[in-house]
Parts: C-alpha cells; structure tokens; sequence
C-alpha cells in the first residue's frame, strides 16, 4: 500500500466541482456530497499522482476512470479515520460489474490525517476469483460487533488480495 498526504489544491478543486455539479445522476446509488465528494477527491488524487488531468463535469464515465497500463480502471475511494489494514476490505456493487471497466483502484483517505492510501488494484476476474459475493441484504460485520445491512448485491475484497500499485 502507499500513502501520501493529499494536496490541499486538490481538496479546494473537488469541493469546487462537488458544489457546482451533482455527480449522482444516475438515478442509483448516487451517493451523498459527502459520498461524491471522496469519490471524486480519491479520483483526483490517483489522476494527479500520475500525471493525468484533473476530473472535470463530462457526463457518465462509461464506468471507468481512467486508463493505466493498457487497462480502463474504477477508481473506488473509502472514507476512514484509521490507515488501512491488510483484512480491510474494499467493495464493489455488483451492477457496476457490467460496466466498460476492466478493473478497479481501491483507496483509502484518513480524513483525520489528510492522506490517501492507494490500498491497490484488481481486475474484474480476479475480483472474482479473490474476492466474495453478498446478496442484498445481507449484514455486514464490522470488528466492534457492529453491522450493517447491504443494500445492493456487492463484491468484496481484502487489502491484502489486491496488486500493488505502482
């Protein structure tokens, strides 16, 4: 996994494009501000660290964000106030399988620390083959004793299953 703190030119920018255009129009789990907001900013950061201009108010995506390395890649950011494990796990809703992408970048940002981690990266397939499918509605778990209940039919994975990035 790397981490590295985020640039606060790039936290100004996402609040700007969250604020003056809604991401969430797809009529399905379009997620919160808050939601875009990370999504967006993690986006940003991975398009940064690689060079790539930054995210701007385009329209539906295909289903992929970028492309890397002869792949179209998702990139699926996580809210957390702790770094990242191993066993952490990073999902996927199973209807963005069908997507043009061919596979996803999971990261973390510590709102406590202003870091991002790039936990890594997996193709479909072998999300599939390393990860494990939930129907909706099943509870989730947490350490604590804690759950929740899922509200889509979601793929998960662990940290410790994905390639590194580079």
């Amino acid at each position: 996994m790397k981490s590295f703190p985020i640039k606060e030119d790039l936290i100004d920018y996402t609040k700007e494009l969250i604020l003056n255009y809604n991401f969430g129009n797809r009529g399905f789990f379009d997620g919160s501000a808050r939601n875009q907001f990370i999504g967006i900013l993690g986006e940003n950061c991975i398009r940064d660290y690689l060079g790539l201009s930054l995210l701007t108010a385009d329209g539906f995506d295909g289903g992929y964000d970028i492309e890397w390395n002869d792949y179209k890649l998702d990139v699926k950011t996580m809210e957390r106030k702790v770094k990242p494990r191993e066993n952490f796990v990073n999902n996927v809703f199973d209807v963005q399988m069908k997507f043009q992408s061919d596979g996803f970048i999971f990261c973390s940002i510590n709102t406590k620390t202003k870091n991002i981690t790039i936990c890594g990266w997996t193709t479909k397939n072998d999300l599939k083959e390393n990860g494990n499918f939930y129907p909706i509605g099943t509870k989730r778990y947490r350490t604590d004793g804690s759950y929740f209940t899922l509200v889509a039919d979601t793929w998960e994975i662990e940290n410790r299953y994905l390639q590194n990035w580079t």
